[in-house]
């Protein structure tokens, strides 16, 4: 039988449900308390996949805010949140009145995450270990480790679709050949193990669906 999220530790810590510092209105399962990742760097390279889905990033955080405050991007559209992680992203997007939600990560504990999350938010997202052919809007955020994944994204915004991507341009990581849409400050990762990363850039890629923010 599956331990309930609250009886679950994460780098030394429970699952608590907390609200995203510019996510008020959400609802997430997060590790509780602060975590020293140089000091767990053993126990991560021990324990298999890290956790990520157990934090909600900066530049995740940014990207809910601004479909929370920019319902139209995504309003009736099949939505696909790719490498979900906590699936945040994708909530915005089922809250901002997508038509469908798919949450895509390759980690069997972050599609759970998703999966309850989403439930605390009163919303139902898919989840799925691979991109599903079938979508309008594809979301992503802190994706860009390798020049590929750059590469892949702009390719499917050649095929008509659009993209809407979050980058906290971190040092050594690739860019797209894109001028942001917006800056989000104040997008620090919750709880932080991610400074100095504290701006996100938003990037659309593909066509323009809705009114220009």
């Amino acid at each position: 039988m599956n331990r309930l999220p609250s009886q679950e530790r994460v780098l030394g810590h429970y699952l608590a449900v907390q609200h995203p510092p510019l996510l008020p209105e959400v609802a997430l399962w997060l590790v509780a308390g602060h975590v020293d990742l140089e000091a767990r760097c053993q126990e991560l390279l021990e324990g298999g996949r890290a956790p990520y889905w157990a934090f909600c990033w900066g530049s995740g955080q940014a990207l809910a805010r601004h479909l929370l405050d920019h319902p139209q991007l995504v309003a009736g559209q099949r939505v696909v949140d790719f490498g979900a992680g906590s699936g945040v992203a994708g909530i915005a997007a089922a809250r901002a009145g997508a038509a469908t939600v798919t949450a895509v990560d390759t980690d069997d504990a972050a599609r759970r995450f998703a999966r309850l999350n989403a439930g605390l938010n009163g919303v139902s997202l898919e989840v799925t270990d691979t991109l599903p052919l079938g979508w309008d809007v594809m979301l992503a955020s802190d994706v860009l480790y390798e020049p590929a994944l750059a590469n892949w994204l702009q390719g499917h915004a050649r095929t008509g679709r659009t993209l809407y991507v979050s980058d906290p341009l971190r040092p050594g990581n690739a860019r797209l050949d894109a001028e942001p849409l917006a800056w989000i400050d104040d997008a620090r990762t919750f709880p932080d193990v991610d400074p100095p990363m504290h701006r996100a850039a938003l990037y659309r890629l593909g066509p323009i669906r809705g009114e220009s923010p």
